[in-house]
């Protein structure tokens, strides 16, 4: 029998297509820059300090999250700023994959990251989180992915009102969940739980957690002798 080669069929047999992971990572970061990070904290402890908790805070949370494999794509998505380069992005994110965030306010970076991956790359489950809580890691990660398989959102409650993590389902995915949020007060949390059950969709809430915004913050990680760059450089600090 005459086997019938197309086009199609040559390149798919030297170039085989890998589909991507059906989950995503989203960690939402900035670029280290003096000045420009943890800018609550530096009101207290300077611009120098804050700038050595912030990278501290980074390679903790990045240390904690592993690396992408076969089931979970890990993706940094980077503030804009002038100070990118390709350099300064390989030295702050080291191999990760990176993007930058687009849009006016948190709300508008997270609604055009989650469409795009839901969209574009076909994710089936996306879980945003950022740098503020070090602690966090992998196995909690992979914990709030298993949740997602049996409800459509996930929150993870920070102390402050805020949250920490926050992730779904593609089909359940609605941009208006992040419109017009009181970015930065205490009702953020409140406000996006109640979002969603309007919505009449289920929602999983993972254990609360300690942001790291202000000095107070700081001074309680201090206390509570963490493992870490950032435990390391406190004790450092008051040696």
């Amino acid at each position: 029998m005459r086997m019938r080669f197309t086009l199609q069929t040559i390149l798919s047999r030297v170039f085989p297509t890998i589909p991507p992971p059906k989950r995503r990572l989203l960690v939402f970061a900035r670029v280290p820059e003096l000045g420009a990070v943890k800018t609550r904290l530096a009101k207290d402890i300077g611009d120098e300090r804050a700038l050595a908790v912030y990278e501290a805070m980074l390679r903790d949370t990045l240390a904690a999250i592993g690396t992408s494999n076969d089931k979970l794509e890990i993706e940094v998505m980077w503030a804009p700023t002038n100070a990118a380069s390709a350099e300064t992005l390989a030295r702050a994110f080291g191999d990760y994959a990176t993007a930058m965030q687009t849009g006016d306010t948190l709300g508008d970076r997270l609604s055009m990251a989650f469409s795009e991956r839901f969209f574009f790359h076909r994710t089936h489950a996306i879980i945003a989180i950022g740098v503020d809580e070090p602690r966090l890691t992998r196995e909690a990660i992979d914990h709030a992915f298993s949740l997602l398989d049996s409800v459509e959102w996930v929150v993870g409650p920070a102390r402050d009102g805020g949250y920490y993590l926050i992730g779904c389902r593609g089909p359940a995915f609605d941009v208006s969940v992040f419109s017009d949020m009181p970015w930065g007060t205490n009702e953020v949390f409140r406000t996006t739980v109640a979002r969603i059950r309007e919505r009449q969709q289920s929602v999983a809430l993972m254990p609360m957690r300690d942001d790291i915004d202000v000095v107070d913050d700081l001074e309680r990680y201090r206390e509570q002798q963490h493992q870490g760059e950032l435990a390391r450089l406190l004790v450092g600090w008051n040696a």
